[in-house]
């Protein structure tokens, strides 16, 4: 199949906010560009007025119409359809619409579905979920912790991974440390930002220089400022949201990547953090056990246990060889989620679906 016959709409989520399914449809529509595949994106958040954006119920009712009145059009012109998916209010406004009009346009509808949260979703909301699911060409998940997830429901899911701009992190080895710590999450409850910013405060009773670097936006921003004025806690900046251009610079001046977080799949922030030889601490939840083994790229602790965290942050400052083992690792790991790699997997699937 010729790629001049390709023509291929990606549907997902665009910033801001700045998430990590947002920035992989964006790189994913630029690389696919780049290969001379005719691709178009439309965004399950389109653009409001400000008028319109600022009122709840008719901001949803809104978007969610012009969402559907895109999607129509572009159903038009494209005959594979790159669908990002997610659980929750997500599946149900973007997710089943997509399917279900995508069917109507007799289109072939690749569903790919991500998040660390899909195992309480599915056990919870399956009977509904599940048919809806089906009504997908091909289901892929980009780790195997999603792999085994779909399997319990018999959805023979295919695994394609995320994939991280390589060229864009330049790795430096690092060994004897400084108490330099970052994280790069949206600041939401699930991510449990509260966790890390506790960890970070138990090391600097140890290190005094101790810094933290907290990039993200998120509706949590403003209690995470007041939470650490009203602790009297020094030493922690708040960046907000940065555009992804700019992690590089954040990686690179930082020592520990934490990762708090509740639940997730395949964090594109470990990925980076792997590329640029930034040593992670990280919780082992959801997918997160796959991608760095047991302490093999990265050192992990339970959910919301800050204690632990904290340990682990001591013992990468104190252990120059433990650092040099876990981000060599993490670099190798690394290297499996290149475009190279990735990209030919969905060229192949495009094509494939394509006949």
């Amino acid at each position: 199949m010729a790629m001049s016959s390709l023509a291929v709409l990606i549907v997902a989520p665009m910033p801001p906010p700045v998430g990590g399914m947002a920035l992989q449809a964006e790189a994913l529509f630029k690389r696919l560009q780049q290969d001379g595949i005719a691709v178009e994106l439309i965004a399950t958040n389109p653009v409001l007025s400000r008028a319109t954006a600022n009122i709840r119920g008719v901001r949803t009712l809104t978007q969610g119409v012009l969402f559907v009145c895109n999607l129509i059009r572009a159903l038009r012109r494209n005959r594979v359809v790159h669908l990002l998916g997610a659980s929750h209010w997500y599946f149900v406004l973007r997710v089943v619409p997509t399917l279900v009009l995508g069917k109507l346009f007799r289109r072939q509808v690749i569903l790919n579905y991500r998040g660390g949260e899909a195992p309480g979703f599915f056990a919870q909301w399956a009977v509904f979920a599940v048919p809806i699911v089906r009504l997908a060409d091909v289901i892929t998940v980009p780790s195997s912790y999603l792999f085994r997830v779909f399997e319990r429901y018999s959805l023979n899911p295919t695994i394609i991974g995320n994939f991280v701009d390589l060229e864009r992190f330049r790795f430096r080895q690092r060994d004897r440390l400084e108490p330099r710590l970052l994280v790069t999450r949206t600041l939401e409850p699930l991510y449990n930002i509260k966790m890390a910013i506790k960890a970070f405060a138990i090391v600097q009773k140890k290190y005094p220089c101790a810094h933290l670097d907290v990039v993200g936006g998120g509706s949590e921003e403003s209690n995470l400022k007041a939470w650490v004025r009203r602790q009297g806690w020094t030493g922690i900046d708040f960046h907000g949201a940065v555009p992804n251009q700019e992690i590089f610079g954040f990686l690179d001046r930082a020592d520990i990547l934490l990762n708090p977080t509740n639940a997730d799949n395949l964090p594109m922030n470990l990925l980076e953090a792997f590329a640029a030889g930034v040593p992670v601490v990280t919780t082992n939840v959801g997918g997160i056990r796959d991608l760095v083994g047991q302490d093999e790229a990265a050192l992990t602790v339970n959910p919301d246990d800050a204690a632990s965290m904290a340990v682990r942050i001591e013992q990468l400052l104190s252990e120059p060889q433990t650092v040099v083992r876990i981000t060599q690792e993490a670099k190798s790991r690394s290297e499996r989620f290149t475009w190279d790699k990735i990209g030919r997997s969905w060229i192949a699937l495009y094509q494939t679906v394509n006949k």
